[in-house]
């Protein structure tokens, strides 16, 4: 009986050998998983992150080029303003004097 008990036992710790390994590959095979799924994660994030920068950067331009445009209408603007106001000064005496004249002046029929 003692053989059959020691072959028992020893059956006993080779199977418990035998899952101890199995467990060990599982938890291998966990953490190696974690680790490609955390670097997949991370590569992820980061193109994420660049095409938002890159995204970030053609907002940014484009409201530098808002701000020049902004910045070139205001100077035109500016421009033919100092036109009209210049043209009105050159000719403002003369218009004042044509309606001066008209008004004063009276044809007979």
């Amino acid at each position: 009986m003692s053989s059959s008990s020691s072959h028992g036992i020893h059956t006993l710790l080779e199977a418990e050998k035998a899952a101890s390994e199995i467990v060990e590959q599982a938890r291998a095979y966990r953490i190696e998983h974690l680790k490609e799924a955390r670097k997949m994660a991370t590569e992820d994030i980061n193109a994420l992150q660049t095409r938002k920068n890159e995204e970030l950067a053609n907002i940014q331009k484009q409201g530098a080029d808002q701000s020049e445009l902004t910045k070139t209408i205001q100077a035109d603007t500016g421009d033919k303003l100092a036109a009209i106001t210049a043209q009105f000064e050159k000719n403002k005496q003369d218009a004042i004097n044509k309606l001066v004249s008209a008004v004063t002046t009276a044809e007979l029929d």
